[in-house]
């Protein structure tokens, strides 16, 4: 629970409070944690691994919105009186979650400033990070696009290796597309001028960026 990051400095008696509702649970690749408009009446958080959250075109095809990293919140907290879900949620890598009640988790905030704080700087910086990504998806190349999305995924989850940036979470090509909301052939496209232009390279299914030239190219006019 400690690495939990809306968990950061609150009320010891919140922790107390805490632990004794939520209840962990392990998870696999590909498991879906809920489907959008499904009615959820939990809110879960992240201890280890990966998740993804996305949402499906009229065209049944699937946009990657986010893949959280551990301690982060994977669900918002829903108010109104449905609980229906905005987006759907699956496991990206095997992981460990916490999980309450909806009302069990906002009796704690009802008792907590810290801890409601917490929860909107966390709603604050999810929307922040949803304005960048309509930013960089309204009349720009897709090759910049990738090259901003890259750069994100290698801030969040780069293992850095020399001159070269390790994209430490397992992508595929496929995966990349549907986090553009492109299709696959497109994306080979985009990808292929970034390696030309040396700021990627792929070996075998591992994925080597360099961040700052990826920074100052996606951001040059």
């Amino acid at each position: 629970m400690n690495n939990i990051e809306i968990f950061k400095d609150i009320k010891d008696s919140s922790k107390i409070e805490l632990k004794k509702i939520l209840k962990e649970r392990q998870v696999f690749r590909k498991e879906i944690l809920f489907n959008e408009k499904d009615i959820v009446d939990k809110v879960y958080f992240l201890k280890s691994g990966k998740i993804s959250v996305f949402k499906m075109n009229e065209n049944g095809e699937r946009k990657v919105i986010f893949i959280l990293k551990n301690g982060e919140m994977i669900n918002e907290i829903s108010f109104d009186k449905t609980k229906a879900t905005t987006v759907d949620c699956e496991v990206f890598d095997d992981s460990t979650i916490l999980e309450c009640r909806v009302k069990d988790f906002i009796k704690v905030m009802e008792d907590d400033f810290t801890l409601t704080k917490n929860v909107l700087i966390h709603t604050q910086n999810i929307n922040r990070r949803l304005y960048r990504q309509l930013k960089n998806s309204i009349s720009i190349r897709i090759d910049k696009k990738l090259a901003a999305k890259l750069y994100r995924i290698g801030k969040e989850f780069g293992v850095c290796m020399g001159e070269w940036t390790l994209l430490n979470v397992n992508l595929t090509i496929t995966y990349i597309a549907d986090m553009l909301g492109c299709k696959r052939e497109t994306l080979s496209r985009a990808m292929k001028i970034l390696q030309d232009k040396n700021l990627v390279k792929i070996d075998g299914k591992k994925i080597y960026i360099k961040r700052d030239e990826l920074s100052s190219y996606f951001k040059s006019t």
